[in-house]
């Protein structure tokens, strides 16, 4: 893995600043929340002791709270928002958010039976199914026909056990007719007019319906409807005489009386049945930051409430407005305080609700919910959390651009000093050091100038060792000759020993040895003084190269020698005397590594931009340990059981004339490692 990827995957550890920010933002969300709860869960409290000191305000009577059960076919009356037109249809009629309890489990031969409460008046809606109807018919006289007419029956008992019955008739479609009736088949009614009640007969495609409205405290507390044909038969009916629970407009005003601004309080009994509900749900995003006004979502803010989730649940249908079942009141109901959190959904805001029960004494009258809209503090959350998620964000980015660009700088760095160590020496075996970076203040600054005082010293080691041949040449010179004129001056003066002359024998070939050693390392300044005194002459490679394959025949006698050498002439500028001891060197390196009998080729190649001038020789291949040093000084390959002195001077010298004609000199093995062949590439002229 490089430097830049590891610094890459290290600035990326940035990104846990959003993880954090938004963990603090959950955690500050919280701490808000409780805070909210508590807050609410205490206006409850206060507003539930308030509707305690009334008990007579959420129940018509005491019974209610025990004997009311829809399901046996009790009716609920709740208060509505607003007062139906009194028009014979339903469609104004609310219809709960939820099943509620007997609002449609209308039993066979039942009408289809509304009741709702606005100011002091109850309004009933009532349907029936009957095949054929008929209206009363005018007598023209204040009598009352006793049949012949569909009518509507209503019997209702007050909280005193007192009975009354309603006869209701219509003349045609249109306002109904009100009168007292006997209590009792076959319900006579009375020649007097209700002057309180009034309502519409209207036709259905099944029957007919009837909607109308009279003063609450007529109805009492028990209501039973009747159905009648033209002949007082019975063709609908509720099960007797039901109780008529109803909501509360007295307790509608006295909680409007304490209901704080921006808070919807709402009583139901301990049933769930909504008694009363006062005040709104408003809300005031005062923010002016972008996607944070209540007609817009803005994009940041939309995208992190998807990456990040509200914590509140789903909104419910509670069942309104006949009653309100579900967290929290269903707890309240049971006697335990409790709060939830909605999200925005049908039409209202985000809204946090807690619900208390209402106690009298030691008994629970029901639960007091309170409302109110949490869209401010969801508003504060996301508007925190957003800004807080966009600077990390950006500080997320600016810190990857900029380690992006100090890996980049750093790595640049790493590469220009590795670059100049790898490249330090060159192909010919110089050293040249030019170390970059060497006046940085930092730790590759210290690098690189450990690395270009380790350079320079090499340099100045390799400069010795290169010239301690020269050196010791001149040196050794002298006693070596002082040697063997002694030697020589000894064996003339008289007559030695046969041991003393073996001894003799031995001394001069060491001497010889050494002079021949000597002679070589100097053979290599020779040539560096003999190149820089050379002039270049113009002349045919290819003649010279044929004339040397022939003259190479009869030196290396022990080996195949073969010339290749093309028709046409090859001209360069260079010179024609270090070109031959070019060959010569090449010729003697292939001769001492081939096997006897086996070939040697010399040959040359024209191609469209050069010459190619190789020398290959069957025999062992490069070691791979020498493949890029071969052609450097004082570097060889070869042993000294010939008995001649090999200080790998020779491809050194190669290497030098290859120079001088700007020429590219390289050495590989033969393509089935059958030997080695030595390539040089002369540049055309």
């Amino acid at each position: 893995m490089s430097l830049r990827t590891k610094l890459l995957l290290l600035s990326l550890l940035t990104l846990i600043l959003p993880w954090a920010g938004w963990k603090y933002a959950q955690q500050m969300e919280t701490t808000l929340r409780s805070g909210q709860e508590a807050a609410l869960i205490t206006t409850a409290e206060v507003l539930g002791r308030v509707v305690a000191s009334e008990p007579e305000l959420l129940y018509r009577t005491g019974e209610l709270r025990n004997t009311f059960d829809p399901n046996r076919g009790d009716l609920f009356a709740p208060l509505l928002l607003t007062q139906p037109l009194i028009d014979g249809f339903a469609d104004e009629w609310p219809e709960p958010t939820r099943p509620v309890p007997g609002f449609s489990s209308a039993q066979p031969n039942a009408p289809l039976l509304r009741l709702g409460v606005h100011g002091r008046s109850l309004h009933v809606y009532a349907e029936i199914n009957t095949p054929r109807h008929a209206y009363e018919t005018p007598t023209g006289n204040e009598t009352v026909p006793e049949s012949g007419a569909n009518r509507l029956i209503i019997l209702t008992r007050d909280e005193f056990s007192r009975e009354r019955a309603w006869s209701i008739s219509a003349l045609a479609p249109g306002p109904i007719i009100v009168r007292p009736c006997d209590i009792g088949s076959p319900w006579r009614p009375h020649a007097e007019d209700m002057p309180y009640i009034t309502g519409v007969w209207r036709e259905t495609a099944t029957g007919y319906a009837v909607e109308l409205r009279g003063p609450q405290n007529l109805f009492g507390t028990q209501l039973a409807v009747y159905a009648l044909d033209k002949d007082n038969a019975t063709v609908a009916a509720t099960r007797g005489l039901a109780w008529v629970h109803t909501g509360s407009e007295a307790l509608k005003q006295r909680l409007e009386q304490y209901t704080p601004e921006g808070i919807r309080v709402s009583v139901v009994d301990v049933n769930g049945w909504l008694l009363a509900r006062a005040g709104e749900v408003t809300v005031n995003a005062s923010s002016t930051y972008p996607g944070l006004q209540p007609d817009e979502d803005g994009f940041m803010r939309s995208v992190y409430r998807n990456l990040f989730p509200s914590s509140s649940v789903k909104p419910q249908a509670y069942g309104l407005p006949y009653g309100m079942w579900g967290a929290p009141v269903d707890k309240a109901r049971e006697g335990t305080n409790a709060a939830i959190w909605f999200d925005q959904a049908g039409g209202e805001p985000s809204l946090v609700r807690a619900a208390v029960p209402v106690r009298y004494r030691d008994q629970i009258l029901g639960a007091l919910v309170v409302e109110q809209p949490g869209e401010q503090l969801v508003l504060v959350r996301e508007l925190a959390l957003t800004r807080l998620l966009n600077v990390t964000i950006f500080a997320t980015l600016f810190s990857v651009i900029v380690t992006l660009l100090f890996a980049a700088r750093l790595s640049h760095r790493i590469r220009r000093l590795s670059r100049a160590a790898r490249t330090a020496l060159t192909a010919e075996g110089r050293i040249e050091h030019s170390i970059p970076g060497t006046d940085a203040r930092d730790e590759l600054g210290a690098l690189a100038r450990s690395y270009d005082t380790l350079l320079g010293r090499v340099k100045e080691y390799t400069i010795y060792l290169q010239t301690l041949g020269t050196k010791l040449s001149h040196e050794l010179r002298t006693p070596l000759t002082i040697v063997s004129s002694s030697l020589d001056n000894l064996v003339s003066e008289e007559a030695l020993a046969p041991n003393a002359q073996s001894y003799v024998d031995r001394a001069r070939s060491g001497t010889n040895r050494m002079h021949a050693i000597l002679t070589a390392l100097s053979e290599a300044t020779r040539v560096e003084q003999s190149i820089d005194n050379t002039d270049r002459v113009h002349f045919d490679l290819s003649e010279l190269v044929r004339n040397m394959g022939q003259a190479y025949r009869q030196t290396f006698a022990q080996h195949r020698i073969e010339t290749q050498v093309p028709s046409e002439a090859c001209t360069i500028d260079g010179s024609p005397e270090l070109i031959a001891q070019l060959l010569d060197k090449l010729m003697d390196n292939a001769a001492d590594f081939t096997p006897a009998g086996k070939q040697i080729t010399l040959a040359l190649e024209a191609g469209p931009r050069d010459y190619r001038l190789s020398v290959s020789n069957e025999g062992p291949p490069l070691p791979p340990q020498l493949n890029d040093r071969l052609f450097e000084s004082l570097v060889s390959s070869r042993g000294s059981s010939d008995g001649k002195p090999h200080l790998g001077l020779g491809l050194y010298i190669v290497r030098l004339i290859a120079d001088f004609h700007g020429s590219r000199v390289t050495a590989t093995n033969l393509p089935d490692d059958s030997g080695v062949s030595i390539t040089l590439e002369i540049p055309r002229t």
